[in-house]
């Protein structure tokens, strides 16, 4: 079967742009000229080293989107062996002289392979129209996806949406760079028109390939209930939305079209294991195989050095497991395929389930202990999900990794509905059904806006732990004030910035680097430049 993301074709057509840096747009023109885009076949690989580029980013995206969440340990990880990694990111201790990601977080350089597929692939005479459509469809999707991050992240962005390192040459250096928006609407509406874009060239085409590792028309729908519910939500240029209305309804006939044709896996378990790839709860995923590539989760996992043999289960066991031939020396059987750790959840994340009843809690984590058992300080947990398979006698962390699946079409449509005032109860109960497989679960009954919310934040919390969703969650959704509940302190493992003196910090500062290498770029308001 042909491996999709071996990504051959777009490494030999890369040239270095330092586009990170800079978005300087003026390299030499290598690759416009007649030696590529003539075939059919070109066009497909190219697509192919587009979703290639877009799998590389993917800790990119965990980066932006979750790190920040309030969930995650700095210092020490749990086994003493080793220090953990973006400590700065997880204390929301950022400034321009540290900001936790630089370079506009590289996202430009993907950015401007997308703008030269689409330049080349709208002129190209070669390609049926079915097909040409199918191609800006994705491609549309993508550089949707891209500047989406981006705009989250930082509001205002620069807009590069021509190919024009490889169309012209500018005169000077202060014409090669792009300015930031002037306004945060100007950057969301670019985004809302790739999304429009996008499902316009797909059109009523949901044909979904490579086992659901390319975009699709779903995909689209499904950040097009993003884009629009969080335009309907969060602060623009400072001010309360004036298109709520229009936005949710928006959103909600995106994501509606994606429940009616997608399923649930009746065991949460069973959505992320190695063997079952583009099964029918996933709409999008960032495909990995083994002898391919590999995800970055191995960092969330102890070593097979750590001296796990120490430390037992609640009960005060030795460790054991579940895996054939694990050993309380190796008790979820890494067999060497672990790193070391770097990346730790708090207990306290755990404690969120029903560890007796909901199938997520052991199925995301893997909890063991010092003794005594009961003292706070000796209670750690490591990631368990996206624990890869055992080719022979060695782990590869090769599981794909989800962008959107069905339980968050479901938890969008509560989302959306508990802001036009309707009851998200029977979204929020499906979601629990399956979590909790044969057990007894907890029956939602509708309550006040700010209770539906902070239900269904804490429901996305259990569910997509390590998905890249906590961050923007908090960002989006809201107390009873039309606050954001990053600022919600008051509520244990939600707030995670004080208003009064951190609200400037919802948005990420752009680095020292890049503003130094552009002069015309400001800073974020409320960093110092320190």
């Amino acid at each position: 079967m042909k491996k999709i993301f071996n990504g051959l074709f777009l490494l030999a057509m890369i040239v270095s742009m330092n586009a990170c840096k800079k978005l300087e747009l003026a390299p030499e023109d290598y690759y416009a000229s007649g030696n590529f885009w003539k075939t059919a076949a070109q066009v497909d690989g190219a697509m192919v080293g587009l979703h290639n580029q877009l799998r590389g980013f993917q800790f990119t995206f965990f980066t932006l989107a979750e790190l920040r969440g309030g969930v995650f340990k700095d210092a020490t990880g749990a086994t003493g062996t080793s220090s953990l990694n973006s400590a700065n990111i997880i204390r929301q201790d950022l400034r321009e002289s540290s900001s936790g990601v630089s370079s506009w977080a590289g996202l430009y350089g993907p950015i401007f392979q997308v703008n030269l597929f689409i330049y080349n692939v709208e002129k190209a005479d070669f390609l049926a129209e079915a097909d040409k459509k199918y191609y800006l469809g994705q491609a549309y999707g993508i550089r949707a996806y891209y500047y989406f991050h981006l705009y989250r992240t930082y509001g205002r962005v620069p807009l590069a949406t021509e190919p024009k390192v490889l169309t012209n040459t500018p005169t000077s250096a202060e014409q090669a760079y792009l300015a930031r928006t002037k306004t945060e609407k100007e950057s969301l509406d670019f985004i809302k028109a790739d999304v429009e874009r996008s499902a316009t060239n797909f059109g009523t085409n949901y044909t979904v390939k490579f086992s659901k590792a390319m975009w699709s028309l779903l995909a689209t729908q499904m950040l097009k209930a993003e884009v629009y519910l969080w335009s309907a939500k969060v602060k623009i240029d400072g001010a309360a939305p004036t298109t709520t209305t229009a936005d949710l309804a928006t959103a909600r006939t995106a994501v509606e079209d994606v429940i009616a044709r997608t399923a649930k896996l009746n065991s949460f378990a069973d959505v992320f294991k190695y063997g079952n790839k583009g099964n029918n709860e996933v709409i999008f995923a960032m495909r990995y195989q083994v002898g391919e590539a590999t995800n970055n989760y191995g960092q969330f996992i102890y070593a097979q050095t750590d001296p796990m043999s120490s430390f037992v289960t609640v009960g005060g066991a030795p460790l054991t497991s579940d895996q054939a031939g694990a050993s309380a020396a190796d008790p979820l059987k890494i067999a060497g395929g672990g790193t070391i750790i770097r990346y730790e959840y708090k207990y306290d994340l755990f404690t969120k389930y029903d560890t007796a009843t909901d199938l997520r809690a052991r199925s995301t984590f893997f909890d063991f202990y010092r003794t005594p058992t009961a003292t706070a300080s000796n209670k750690f947990v490591n990631l368990r999900k996206f624990l890869g398979t055992i080719d022979g006698t060695n782990r590869s962390f090769a599981d794909d990794v989800p962008v959107y699946r069905w339980a968050e079409a479901l938890l969008i449509l509560a989302e959306i509905k508990n802001k036009q005032g309707q009851d998200p109860s029977v979204e929020i109960n499906a979601v629990r059904q399956r979590a909790y497989g044969s057990n007894p679960y907890p029956v939602y009954v509708n309550g006040s806006f700010e209770a539906n919310e902070i239900t269904i934040f804490e429901e996305r919390g259990k569910e997509f732990v390590a998905e890249g969703k906590r961050w923007y969650d908090l960002r989006r959704m809201q107390d009873a004030t039309g606050d954001p509940l990053a600022f919600r302190t008051d509520l244990p493992l939600i707030g995670v910035l004080d208003k009064a003196t951190q609200s400037y910090k919802l948005l990420w500062p752009i680095d020292r680097s890049t503003l130094n290498q552009d002069p015309t770029l400001e800073q974020n308001i409320g960093y110092p430049g320190t």
